[in-house]
């Protein structure tokens, strides 16, 4: 099963001051301040850097800010962490940024030209060296992989891909063994459940329709160890887009849709780089059509899957749909196992007859 990641989710590095460094990770660079909780002796706060990727700091009193050292310079002895770099949009911005660090007295390079990326370097009040870098157009390093390291033994160090094999097969986590524990910061916040905005929770107590009054509860499901064969098959005698993936205990763990058995027939990093021409041979694409049918669904599906609760209002189902541009998404109880489908159709279908329902005679 392929891991969809979805960023850095937060680094955590150490201060003595988090007054300070608020002032410059917040106020002076513009992250805001999206969590802070501590106690005496012990405290973290967390900044946004863009999407869901932040980075925390924790504040220990005792801590000394590092000694300064430049990017990337050999060290000797215990060592973890270099440095840190966060994106930026353009050149524009990392002379906004630099213009931002002179002012306040930090110490900032000129603009390094890294052949796909530039970057700006400086330091936080920490002593933490940080990196503001932007891609260069027209060198697209994910279609476009650059493998430079003469110091390569073998060519299984620069292959882009995963390369299977090189660990144990893992076995999924039982049910006896899925366990939650508490930790830091649980205790501010409530219950899952209990998150429901409260209009939403009034709305519903009114009377909104929840997913499970219009949502089709016949599905047709795949599993990861099924063929793509099967799933083709499907989709084109039940003229549908895509399959719900569940593993044995009829829980959500993915889904395969015709887009994704159609990116398996495009052509991956290394053909790119070995012949390009061959990879632009969109007749070759096609008849590797073959190849893809006898592939198993666990190798292509897309295991990051946006669901919606059984008993959620159908205009929260209808709002995950905009956010992500989908026409139907899957249903699940509050163990994820699969429940049903709803798609935008259902929902309008049901508030158009609700509304010819309670709509007064003309």
């Amino acid at each position: 099963m392929k891991t969809e990641f979805t960023g850095i989710h937060h680094t955590a590095f150490a201060t003595h001051d988090i007054e300070l460094t608020v002032k410059f990770w917040r106020d002076l660079l513009g992250m805001r301040l999206v969590y802070a909780y501590g106690s005496p002796g012990y405290r973290q706060y967390f900044f946004l850097v863009s999407g869901n990727n932040r980075i925390s700091f924790f504040e220990w009193h005792d801590v000394e800010p590092v000694r300064p050292r430049r990017h990337g310079d050999p060290v000797k002895g215990s060592f973890i962490f270099d440095h840190i770099a966060i994106g930026v949009a353009d050149k524009n911005a990392l002379w906004e940024i630099m213009s931002r660090l002179d002012a306040a007295g930090f110490h900032c390079s000129d603009i390094i030209d890294h052949g796909c990326f530039l970057s700006i370097y400086s330091y936080d009040p920490n002593g933490i060296p940080i990196e503001f870098s932007c891609e260069v157009p027209g060198h697209d390093l994910f279609w476009n992989p650059v493998m430079k390291d003469l110091a390569a033994t073998s060519g299984f160090l620069t292959e882009p891909n995963p390369v299977p094999g090189q660990w144990p097969k893992p076995e999924p986590v039982s049910e006896e063994e899925r366990i939650i524990v508490p930790g830091e910061g649980k205790d501010f916040f409530p219950e899952i459940p209990d998150r429901t905005p409260q209009s939403t929770q009034t709305s519903a107590a009114e009377g909104a329709m929840q997913v499970h009054d219009v949502m089709h509860r016949g599905v047709y499901t795949t599993t990861e160890n099924d063929t793509i064969r099967s799933v083709a098959e499907t989709i084109a005698s039940e003229k549908i887009s895509g399959l719900p993936v569940v593993d044995d205990n009829n829980r959500l763990v993915g889904v395969i849709s015709e887009k994704d058995i159609l990116k398996a027939l495009l052509p991956g990093y290394t053909q790119f780089l070995d012949d390009p021409a061959q990879a632009l041979d969109f007749q070759a694409m096609e008849s590797s059509y073959g190849g893809v049918l006898q592939k198993s669904v666990g190798e292509l599906m897309s295991p990051s899957v946006i669901s919606i609760e059984i008993d959620a209002p159908v205009m929260k189902a209808a709002a995950q749909m905009d956010l992500h541009g989908f026409r139907r998404i899957p249903v699940v109880d509050q163990d994820r196992r699969l429940a049903g489908i709803i798609s935008l159709s259902d929902i309008h279908q049901a508030i158009f007859v609700r509304e010819l329902e309670d709509a007064p005679d003309r």
